[in-house]
């Protein structure tokens, strides 16, 4: 019974798996600076699973994971971030290096950065970034590159100006929408509640086929009436 309830001589997979997540998170962490091998073994496991096997497997997993670099002259580990990005000068050669103004999410760039917020902010303000945010909570979601020597500044006369513009009021540009034959977004639509008569189906007419044409001689009339009312209609002409 002892055998039953003994523990296995090496980790299960599972328990190997959740190290390997641990360890991970710690090489997220310190990018873009790497951890030693020993370093990384005596943070990750506990002094009772350092034992040979349990290391070996250990680093085997983490080396062929795919967020993780291991140099081997150094033995160390080091975090490999989907984009090799840290700072505001790699963030803006990025977007200058790329075919097309396609940018990048800030989810990618927290990957390896995780303080990526505070450096798009202070870029957006110097309009060198162009960026979208989060309506619930004001995060940026995506970056552009920007040209600050496209930006003109407006005079406050001008901006005095266009805000004692008028707008019309959401009653009077309903109106004017519903003149047009148009209708506002927001407007919701109307619902058709007449009672539609239903359609009367047209009547097919199918032809007849006589199909029993062995039957033919059975079906003739041999009583000769009919041959009389043919004479008696001759004679009448």
């Amino acid at each position: 019974m002892s055998s039953l309830f003994a523990q296995p001589a090496e980790p299960t997979r599972v328990y190997l798996q959740t190290d390997v997540v641990y360890a991970v998170n710690r090489l997220r962490e310190k990018f873009p600076q790497s951890i030693p091998r020993e370093d990384l073994i005596n943070y990750t496991l506990p002094q009772q699973k350092r034992d040979e096997a349990t290391v070996q497997q250990f680093i085997a997993q983490l080396s062929i994971n795919p967020k993780v670099n291991h140099d081997k002259e150094k033995d160390a580990f080091i975090f490999k971030p989907e984009h090799n990005i840290t700072d505001a000068d790699s963030l803006l050669k990025f977007l200058q290096n790329q075919d097309t103004a396609m940018g990048i999410q800030v989810s990618k760039l927290k990957d390896g950065w995780q303080d990526a917020e505070e450096t798009i902010d202070r870029l957006e303000a110097e309009h060198r970034l162009l960026v979208t945010r989060n309506r619930k909570d004001n995060h940026a979601r995506m970056v552009w590159l920007d040209d600050p020597t496209l930006q003109a500044p407006l005079d406050q006369d001008f901006k005095d100006l266009w805000n004692q513009i008028p707008l019309p009021s959401v009653e009077d540009t309903i109106k004017e929408l519903r003149k047009m034959n148009h209708k506002s977004t927001g407007e919701p639509a109307v619902v058709d509640t007449g009672v539609k008569k239903p359609k009367e189906k047209k009547k097919v007419r199918r032809g007849t086929k006589i199909t029993n044409t062995h039957m033919q001689a059975f079906l003739r009339d041999y009583s000769g009436k009919n041959d009389v009312k043919k004479e008696v209609k001759t004679e009448r002409q």
